[in-house]
C-alpha cells in the first residue's frame, strides 16, 4: 500500500489501496461513503452523541471530583454550546500553573459544524463553547486573582467579557496578531518584523526604550500604529502581569494542529480525546522526572547561554549571580532579579 499522509485513511488513500490490494475499482464517492459508514460504526452518529452528552457529562463528574460540566440549550431545548473541565486540571492550575489564560478558536469539521474554543495550555478544559451566556463558567472554575493573565487577539467581544467577568486580570493581546496587521497595513519588512519581536519579548523598560528610539527612527508610521495600543498590552516590559513567554497565542494553535483529526469526529469522541490526551500528558509528565522535556531543554539552553557566569547562594531562594559585566540578586520565591 501507498503511503498516507496522516493516521486518517482518506478516501482517495482507500480507492488505491482496493485497487492495489484486490483489484477493485472504487471511485472516491464510493470510498467516502464506506469511510463514513465505517466512522458511524466505530464512533456512533453524530445524532446519538449530542443526545449521550447529559449522560457523559454526569459520569465525567462522578469519576472525576471537582469537574466542572455544563451544557446550554436554546429555548427550544436545542443545543448551543457545551464547557468541561476535568478537577484535577483545575486544581493543578489553581496551584502549580503559571496563571496564563489563552483563548483562541477551531472550527469543528464534522456534520454538525460549530466553533471549538481552548483556554489555558491544558487540552481538557474548554472544548466547544461558543458563548455561555447563562453561567460564568471559567470564572467557577479559576476565581478572579491579581495574577491571572488572558491572552487573546483583539476581538471586542473577548475584551468585554474579560472586563466583566475578571475584573482584576490582565488582558494581554496576542503579538502575532498585531504583527499581521502591521504586515496587512505597512508591508512587510524584515527589519521592521525583527525589532518589533525584540519590542515584544524585552525584559527591562530601558531595553524596552532603546530599542523603540531605532524602531520609531526607521518606522514612524508603524511606530504610530503602536502608539495607538497600551504598552501593557503586547510588550513584556510594560505588563502589569506575568506573561513569561506567553506573548502569543500560538500554544492554543498548536492545540489546533494536533486536534485537527478530532474535530471530524462526534462531540463525545471529541471531548474524549482531549480528556485521553490530558491524562496521558500528566501520566509522562509524572514518571518522566521532576523537569518536563520543555523545561529541560529551557535549562540546557540557558547554561549554554551562560558559560562562566557565576552563582552563588545567599539563602535557599537568593541567590546572587555575576556575569561579565552586572550582578545581581535572584529570588525564586518572589520570582524577582534586581
Amino acid at each position: 500500500m501507498g503511503k498516507t499522509r496522516s493516521k486518517v485513511w482518506r478516501p482517495n488513500e482507500i480507492s488505491r489501496d482496493l485497487n492495489a490490494l484486490l483489484e477493485i475499482n472504487v471511485d472516491y464517492k464510493q470510498a467516502w461513503r464506506a469511510k463514513q459508514y465505517a466512522m458511524e460504526l466505530l464512533l456512533g452518529s453524530s445524532e446519538e452523541s449530542f443526545a449521550k452528552l447529559p449522560i457523559y457529562f454526569h459520569n465525567l463528574k462522578r469519576h472525576n471530583p471537582g469537574t466542572v460540566a455544563y451544557i446550554q440549550t436554546d429555548s427550544e431545548d436545542c443545543f448551543e454550546c457545551c464547557f468541561y473541565a476535568i478537577g484535577s486540571t483545575i486544581r493543578a492550575f489553581k496551584s502549580f500553573c503559571r496563571k496564563v489564560i489563552i483563548i483562541d478558536g477551531a472550527h469543528l469539521k464534522g456534520n454538525h459544524i460549530a466553533c471549538n474554543s481552548y483556554g489555558w495550555e491544558q487540552p481538557d478544559t474548554a472544548p466547544c463553547v461558543r458563548n455561555m451566556k447563562k453561567k460564568r463558567v471559567l470564572y467557577e472554575c479559576v476565581g478572579d486573582c491579581q495574577e491571572l493573565t488572558f491572552v487573546t487577539d483583539r476581538a471586542d467581544a473577548i475584551r468585554v467579557s474579560i472586563e466583566n467577568v475578571f475584573p482584576h486580570a490582565h488582558h494581554g493581546l496576542c503579538a502575532f496578531h498585531i504583527l499581521g496587521n502591521i504586515v496587512h497595513k505597512f508591508g512587510k519588512n524584515d527589519k521592521t518584523k525583527v525589532l518589533f519581536w525584540r519590542l515584544v519579548k524585552a525584559y527591562k523598560r530601558n531595553v524596552f526604550e532603546e530599542v523603540w528610539y531605532r524602531f520609531s527612527s526607521t518606522r514612524p508610521q508603524v511606530a504610530a500604529y503602536l502608539s495607538e495600543i497600551p504598552r501593557a498590552k503586547w510588550t513584556r516590559a510594560y505588563s502589569p502581569s506575568k506573561r513569561y513567554d506567553y506573548m502569543t497565542s500560538n500554544s492554543a494553535e498548536s492545540m489546533n494542529a494536533l486536534s485537527v483529526d478530532a474535530r471530524k469526529m462526534p462531540i463525545i469522541p471529541l471531548l474524549e480525546f482531549f480528556r485521553r490526551l490530558s491524562q496521558e500528558w500528566c501520566y509522562k509528565r509524572r514518571i518522566e522526572g521532576v523537569l518536563t522535556e520543555w523545561a529541560k531543554k529551557v535549562v540546557s539552553k540557558n547554561e549554554e547561554r551562560t558559560p562562566g557566569w557565576s552563582v552563588s547562594g545567599v539563602s535557599d531562594a537568593l541567590y546572587e549571580v555575576h556575569d561579565f559585566k552586572h550582578g545581581g540578586i535572584v529570588d525564586l520565591r518572589q520570582e524577582t532579579c534586581t
